[in-house]
């Protein structure tokens, strides 16, 4: 009599396999861990981020920094080519494409002129990603000979890449805005068995580029791309710590008219009013509350609650006080290759 237990439970692991790949998308939420494995990691490599109604905070992308001890080049390769080879350039572009894709900043890449003092000026905040270790599924080949070499020793082999190793910081720093300096760093590896067949898609500025489509089918793209992402969601939990601002743009006897490019006023609430000072900016202390009387979006009209309406001058700040936040992005994985797991771990 033949065993039939074995293509028995073959078929219900075929099925379980199925079944488990077209789970619901994953909610991501920023948190403290410093390192993510293989499944943990390849959550980060598709984001769905949800639509933004407040206006983007403006951000000055400084040029990639480079401590992996591996250069950037400008060239155009084929996917194989990185698992070896030096580092793209469109490692730039997955970076600001990466801050777009979140609908939470408007990103500007150029890098800063010498004379930097206007241009930071016209940005909210600068931001900074450090590379700090990149360690690629083979042997680093400074170059195309000692590539070739190399390739042609794991073809001969059939050997299967490895997994992808990165060490990644993100800085925040004070542009027309001021703010601590924050730093966040994680650490995250991928192997081959962890590929998103469908890595988060370039919006419409990077869309066409041949290099960019190639590298993130690889570990060492998915890899930086699940990193950035990570950083990126995590630097929106910081911004959204800071109080969204708004202006004094005029006043007539009590009427206090008041303006934002950071959120809408609301009718019936209370801000905080601080005084502008021309050499420091804005007081530390608040002076006072108002109440809102009109609201028209990101303007509004206001009253003095506890303080006298003739201090109040154009120019001085409104404080909206924080609130929870619900921007949390879906994470989309399917399997590129048949070794992957099948279950995707939860991120708190």
């Amino acid at each position: 009599m033949k065993n039939t237990k074995q293509p028995l439970l073959k078929s219900i692991l075929a099925i379980l396999i199925a079944v488990l790949t077209a789970l619901p998308q994953t909610i991501l939420a920023a948190d403290n861990q410093p390192m993510y494995e293989f499944q943990q990691a390849a959550q980060y490599t598709h984001l769905k981020w949800p639509n933004r109604v407040s206006p983007k905070i403006s951000v000055q992308l400084n040029p990639l920094v480079n401590y992996s001890g591996i250069p950037l080049e400008e060239r155009e390769e084929k996917p194989e080519y990185y698992y070896h080879g030096k580092l793209p350039q469109a490692m730039q572009r997955i970076y600001a494409d990466a801050f777009r894709a979140s609908r939470f900043f408007n990103p500007d890449l150029q890098p800063l002129p010498t004379n930097t003092t206007q241009e930071k000026a016209n940005a909210d905040y600068q931001i900074t990603l450090i590379l700090d270790d990149y360690k690629l599924p083979f042997k680093y080949a400074p170059d195309d000979s000692w590539w070739q070499a190399l390739h042609d020793e794991t073809d001969r082999w059939l050997q299967h890449p490895p997994t992808t190793y990165i060490k990644l910081t993100m800085k925040i720093t004070s542009g027309s805005k001021k703010i601590k300096t924050w730093l966040k760093t994680t650490e995250m590896t991928l192997s081959n068995c962890d590929l998103n067949r469908f890595p988060q898609p370039s919006t419409a500025h990077n869309n066409r580029d041949i290099t960019t489509r190639a590298y993130l089918s690889t570990t060492p793209g998915q890899t930086f791309l699940a990193a950035t992402n990570y950083l990126i969601l995590n630097a929106i939990q910081r911004l959204e710590q800071e109080a969204p601002l708004g202006r004094v743009s005029k006043r007539f006897g009590q009427e206090i008219y008041l303006t934002s490019d950071s959120f809408n006023f609301v009718e019936g609430s209370q801000l905080n009013l601080y005084y502008d000072h021309s050499q420091k900016g804005k007081s530390t202390l608040p002076a006072g509350k108002i109440k809102v009387l009109k609201a028209m979006q990101n303007q509004a009209i206001a009253y003095p609650l506890t303080l006298r309406a003739d201090h109040i001058t154009q120019g001085d700040w409104v404080e909206m006080g924080n609130k929870q936040s619900q921007y949390k992005p879906k994470s989309h994985f399917v399997a590129a290759n048949q070794c992957s797991e099948v279950v995707t771990a939860q991120v708190n």
